[in-house]
């Protein structure tokens, strides 16, 4: 399994819901945490060639990989209590 990119991000050990719910969002957050790993992996082999983009742009590869960088960083705010950036002052 490729290493671990960690992003930027507030820590969730800090956060104070009850444990399932701590722990339901360790797993979502793990769960985006390796399909970034993929994707990025994935982005890295297109770029040098050695895979071929199979129907899917090298573009298209890069905006799904931020989204997901976008998302994971919103998911880890909002885990640590903080708000995730949504305008609302974090209902959503």
């Amino acid at each position: 399994m490729p290493a671990t990119t960690q992003l930027p991000g507030a820590d969730i050990s800090s956060a104070s819901p009850s444990i399932p719910e701590r722990r339901e969002a360790i797993e979502r957050l793990e769960r985006l945490q390796q399909q970034y790993d993929l994707l990025k992996d994935r982005v890295a082999r297109v770029e040098e060639g050695s895979e071929p983009e199979d129907g899917s742009s090298l573009t298209v590869l890069q905006m799904r990989l931020d989204a997901l960088r976008q998302d994971l960083e919103r998911q880890r705010r909002r885990a640590s209590g903080q708000c995730c950036n949504c305008g609302g002052g974090c209902g959503g």
